[in-house]
Formats: C-alpha cells, structure tokens, sequence
C-alpha cells in the first residue's frame, strides 16, 4: 500500500449526488454484480467523472472499494487528483516493474490503483494472465471494484476489460455521439462476452427530465437497465 492521495474535498449539489446514489443501488441491485467497468464511446463523456464519483459514493456506504484506471493511454485521474510526481500503476505491475500499486485515499474504505506510465501495447497487457490475476486479487480484497476503461469507439481495450467483470456501465453524454455507435460499442462488449448492465445517461440539459445543475455544467446519470 502506497502512501496516501488525498482527494477534492468539494461536494457535489444535491441533486447530482442523489443521481449517483440512485445509479449505485441500482448497481447493487443488479445480480451477482462486484466488479463494474465503466467506459463510453468518444473521449469527454464523462466516464471517468461517474467513476471516480460512483467509487466514492460506495465507500460512503461503507463498502471497501477500488477504483481502478485501466486507461493507460490517456489517464484522467493524476490531471484530476493534480498529481505532479511519476506515480506506478496498472501498466507497471502488468509488466512486472512494480507490484506497489494500491494507494489509499482520504476517504475512508476507498483505494485507487492508477493507470500508470504509457505503455507500448496496452492491449497485449490487458489480454494477459497477469491482469486476470489482478482482478483475481482485488475480488479477494474489496467489496466493490470500480473499473474506468479507456472509450471503445477507436480502442479494444474496454472489450478486453469487459471479460473480467461482471457488467459494463455506459456512460453516455446527451447529444453528442450517435445512437448507432453506441449501441455497437454495447454490440462488440457482448461479442466479447461481457455483459451490459445499463446506460448512464450524462449531461442532459436543465429542462430535461432528471438533470441536475453541477457547476457550469449538467450532469445526469439516468440509468436504463439493459434486458
């Protein structure tokens, strides 16, 4: 366990955070459902937003949980958290340069494992035995594991991901990618035998239903359960 990253201590607006609470129960609703990836079409969604914050929210619970950043191309993260010093993550340990990658955060029952340095072939690394074993472990450690997976429109990684846990959520911004990408990316998770749990609807404007203020921006996270 490395040292610990202390994370914003601002909170998010009423409503918004009545989202994310609504989006976790019926996440801990769903069927034998611990490990969850979380990823969407294009860059800018806001995955990574609903990760981190759907990580903390089920903590808040009580529930020991890691929040886990698989997107060793473009990590949010360290730019999110301002992490400044080179930090090893998912790409280190599953090219055996590191097995120190769990850090502890200033929430209490939340760890995060970053995505680590830029590797050469994320995908080959993620197709290995060494991230099965990963998964394996943190099964073992933590009551919920929170996966954010680099977007599917361009890139197989999130496909890889999706075999080793047990639903996907797409995160999905209102109006700005087609409903056709979307659902091949829901198409291709399937092919690789992941399961789907839902769609979290992000950013839905002011006037539209079950959208809520946060900052400058809107933000929603209506789910629609996959049958």
């Amino acid at each position: 366990m490395q040292a610990k990253i202390v994370l914003p201590n601002e909170e998010l607006e009423y409503g918004a955070a009545e989202a994310i609470k609504t989006l976790r129960t019926n996440i801990m609703y769903s069927e034998d459902v611990k490990a969850i990836m979380l990823t969407s079409t294009m860059p800018s969604e806001g995955k990574s937003t609903v990760s981190l914050e759907l990580a903390r929210s089920f903590a808040a619970l009580g529930k020991n949980t890691v929040l886990m950043d698989c997107d060793m191309r473009k990590s949010y993260l360290v730019r999110r958290l301002g992490i400044q010093e080179k930090i090893q993550g998912v790409s280190e340990y599953l090219s055996k340069q590191s097995m120190k990658i769990v850090y502890r955060t200033s929430d209490p029952n939340l760890s995060i494992i970053f995505s680590g340095s830029y590797p050469p072939n994320p995908s080959e690394l993620l197709s290995g035995i060494r991230f099965e074993s990963l998964m394996e472990t943190l099964r073992d450690a933590y009551d919920y594991i929170i996966v954010d997976a680099p977007p599917m429109g361009d890139l197989v990684d999130g496909a890889i991901i999706s075999r080793q846990v047990d639903g996907t959520l797409l995160v999905v911004r209102n109006d700005f990618v087609k409903t056709k990408a979307v659902k091949k990316v829901k198409q291709q998770i399937e092919q690789n035998g992941g399961r789907v749990l839902g769609v979290a609807l992000n950013r839905i404007k002011k006037n539209q239903k079950g959208a809520y203020p946060y900052g400058k921006k809107y933000y929603s996270y209506e789910y629609k359960k996959e049958k």
